[in-house]
């Protein structure tokens, strides 16, 4: 019998990193369902915060994994940190099922992963026998991340698909909206990690060029306070709407994603960096793994940590051509468009 439905199974669900799964697997009549393992700690949150959308969510969860033990043959694409000790418990649901993998780490010889404090040779054992013996398939966001897992474990390079981001449809259309000169934006979650203090500290004394940032998180105070006290910094919350967004996006000239590395993470890809891209927004990045597989230099900046003034200074310097790099950038994010992107997720059609 033929499989009708393809459940992603992640600690915290991110349907934006499936549009193109889903465009592929609706042309084959096969519908998507998003399910969560991480279950016990926020079931009690909606109780205590008495949330019962939340709550509702962790039943269907519940009751997702009790499914997994009484039935066999379910296609399952299970998204989780590498190295996570949660495998050994989510592998004993997922004997009778046909998994596949998706991951867009980098660092598979575990010097560098999230979960450094937890693990034991156990732990390493199962993921080993998860990445070789149990996933049909694995689909890696990166070239680099695919790299990593071929030189770390005896897996054929036939089993990983490349599976980039891809644009989601409100970004393909570009806003016909002016661009402001001189102006640079951030959005998405504000974090340490996403260096937001070094490029207040900069544009706060750059009064000629404007930063808009756009998100929440942790230093939404910090960021708030630096928009009321210099004219040049714009503050917004947190944009759900994607059409929205993009007008906005597109009335820039420039994104800045000045990521930091730590001990358990890195930028492993970018979404936003693709999003403005399309809108004819030139990027300039942290070298981290995945911006380097985005962005090129005749359309982007790409700069080492601790490097972001002397990047912005010589980006305000005027001397390269903005129009011709924004117009390159706009080609090249035609190559995450879901049209470009779905075929990658052929593999796991296979019957």
């Amino acid at each position: 019998m033929s499989v009708k439905t393809v459940f992603i199974l992640h600690k915290q669900g991110a349907p934006s990193h499936y549009v193109a799964l889903e465009a592929l697997l609706s042309e084959h009549g096969i519908a998507v369902k998003y399910r969560e393992f991480s279950i016990f700690t926020k079931l009690f949150k909606s109780l205590l915060t008495l949330d019962t959308k939340l709550f509702a969510k962790q039943l269907k969860n519940s009751f997702f994994i009790l499914q997994l033990l009484t039935s066999k043959n379910k296609k399952v694409l299970l998204g989780i940190a590498p190295f996570d000790r949660k495998l050994v418990k989510i592998s004993s649901y997922l004997k009778k099922h046909r998994v596949y993998y998706h991951t867009s780490w980098t660092v598979w010889d575990k010097t560098f992963h999230p979960n450094t404090k937890k693990n034991t040779e156990a732990v390493f054992q199962r993921w080993r026998h998860f990445l070789e013996e149990k996933a049909e398939h694995i689909f890696a966001v990166s070239e680099t991340s695919k790299k990593g897992l071929l030189a770390s474990y005896h897996i054929s390079e036939e089993k990983i698909s490349v599976v980039k981001h891809a644009l989601a449809p409100d970004f393909i259309e570009i806003a016909d909206i002016p661009k402001k000169q001189n102006s640079f934006i951030y959005y998405g979650r504000l974090l340490p990690e996403k260096g937001l203090s070094e490029m207040l500290d900069y544009f706060s004394e750059k009064k000629k060029a404007s930063l808009t940032i756009i998100g929440s998180g942790k230093e939404a105070d910090v960021v708030q306070s630096f928009s009321k006290r210099f004219n040049n910094i714009h503050f917004q919350e947190f944009v759900n709407d994607k059409s929205t967004l993009r007008e906005i996006i597109a009335s820039h000239q420039y994104l800045i994603l000045n990521s930091k590395k730590t001990k358990k993470w890195e930028e492993l890809f970018g979404l936003v960096i693709i999003e403005s891209m399309s809108q004819g927004l030139i990027p300039i990045a942290s070298a981290h793994s995945g911006p380097k597989e985005i962005i090129e230099e005749d359309f982007g900046f790409l700069f080492k940590e601790n490097e972001l003034p002397e990047t912005l200074d010589r980006v305000l310097s005027g001397s390269h051509d903005t129009e011709t790099m924004g117009q390159k950038a706009i080609e090249n994010s035609r190559n995450y468009t879901v049209e470009s992107i779905k075929k990658r997720w052929e593999a796991i059609l296979n019957q």
